[in-house]
């Protein structure tokens, strides 16, 4: 039985920490630490999108319409499981199911926030963040330096204490992190060399949460080991979105990807354009332009280890946030890759907090949506009459103006951190030049 238990924490903590008795006890100082600080904000703070997942997922479970979310569609699926369950266990959702089944927005977040039992259903709401959460902080321990436990230390320390995924997670309440938590399993069955599993567990992935298209080449790139595996790769890693296409036209008669191709989210990577001639048709998608850079940049290196792929994971997110307009909840998906970097430089550790900084002054462009309404479950009715943060700045200044301002800023550090992080290649290269230790593919 103590050899079982052994096994059971050495999977999960990682063989190196666990048979380090001092490092074990920082990691179980740390993981409760943690824990403390996510359930000091798991009860009170949301962001209203929180509340339209479940509202979707209620929808479900009330018409049966599993379609009803088809652009979101597994990511509604698992929300209308787990509402489902707690609804049949916890008498708190059953008196709030109406609520979820109002069509108003404005009286239906009135409602939520005005409940006696408020704080009670956001826990139950964010509980399955925690697990997600929970599991990708002990699955990004594996990622990287092995046989390094104060390393793998840092890591987990990083991600535990990491703003952004505090902010996100308990505080905004979005359920990115079930896709980054595919890309993590993806990335560890990639590491270990394990192709196919981990172009499969990608293309989940992108089902749930188009993000993790993004980092597709880079990982088929680093991942082909004949010239037919590129063929075969590519096409598995769009399976997943394939399937649900042909799923959600064939039994909902909806289409998924061309609603998607037509959404505001998508038109965020085409935004920012460049007019070859003022007024005319002609322009060049400065995303695109970078991305394809970052991406043959990759494929050019004629020798890659696996901590090159997690660095242009990185660069490619950092580009997408630094260059297109984007959601706050979108910079989570930068901080697996990020956290690692950050045990070989420290300066970047720096710049990220630099940049939480400044998305809290960039979330004025969203209004009292994403500032003062967030705190509503504590006091609906004072958060909905203060003043907002727009009308002060307004009394001294133009509010767009202000807003782009740090959103200059921050773009500025993104696209130094990328920098800082190519340097790292350079360094990562010549370091396992010199050990031998890089494969050529």
């Amino acid at each position: 039985m103590k050899t079982f238990f052994k096994k059971i924490g050495s999977l999960i903590v990682t063989k190196e920490i666990f048979e380090d008795k001092k490092s074990l006890r920082t990691l179980y100082k740390y993981f409760l630490i943690g824990l403390l600080v996510r359930f000091t904000f798991l009860p009170f703070f949301f962001q209203r999108d929180l509340l339209s997942t479940y509202q979707r997922a209620a929808e479900t479970i009330s018409t049966g319409d599993f379609g009803y979310d088809n652009q979101q569609m597994l990511t509604n699926v698992i929300h209308s499981i787990y509402l489902f369950i707690i609804k049949s266990i916890f008498p708190a959702i059953n008196q709030l199911f109406s609520v979820l089944l109002e069509k108003d927005t404005w009286i239906s977040w009135i409602s939520f926030n005005s409940s006696y039992n408020v704080f009670t259903v956001l826990t139950l709401f964010k509980i399955p963040y925690l697990i997600f959460d929970i599991a990708c902080m002990f699955l990004i321990l594996r990622l990287s330096f092995d046989g390094e436990p104060e390393n793998k230390l840092r890591v987990f320390k990083y991600w535990i204490f990491n703003p952004i995924v505090i902010f996100v997670l308990y505080i905004f309440a979005r359920h990115d992190i079930i896709g980054v938590l595919a890309i993590l399993v993806a990335l560890l069955l990639a590491k270990k060399d394990r192709k196919y599993w981990a172009i499969i567990v990608l293309a989940f992935g992108i089902a749930l949460r188009f993000f993790p298209i993004l980092i597709l080449p880079i990982l088929v790139f680093y991942l082909v080991r004949t010239k037919k595996d590129y063929i075969i790769l590519s096409l598995v890693g769009v399976s997943g979105l394939v399937a649900v296409e042909f799923f959600s036209y064939f039994y909902f008669g909806k289409s998924v990807i061309f609603p998607l191709l037509n959404t505001q989210h998508f038109d965020y990577l085409l935004s920012p354009k460049l007019e070859l001639v003022i007024g005319s048709h002609s322009s060049i998608f400065i995303f695109v332009a970078v991305y394809i850079v970052i991406i043959l940049s990759f494929l050019h290196i004629k020798k890659k280890n696996f901590d090159i792929l997690l660095n242009y994971g990185a660069i490619i997110y950092l580009a997408y946030v630094g260059i297109c307009y984007f959601h706050p909840q979108y910079m989570i998906w930068v901080v697996p890759f990020l956290i690692i970097i950050f045990v070989r430089r420290k300066s970047l550790l720096y710049y990220h907090w630099i940049q939480f900084a400044l998305l809290m002054v960039i979330l004025i462009y969203w209004g009292d949506l994403v500032t003062k309404f967030v705190f509503a479950p504590m006091d609906h009715k004072y958060f909905v009459y203060m003043t907002g943060i727009i009308p002060i700045i307004e009394r001294f200044y133009d509010s767009a103006e202000f807003v782009n301002i740090f959103r200059s800023i921050f773009t500025g550090v993104s696209l130094w951190m990328i920098y800082l992080i190519y340097k790292d290649n350079k360094k990562i290269l010549s370091d396992e030049l010199k050990k031998g230790k890089i494969k050529e593919v």
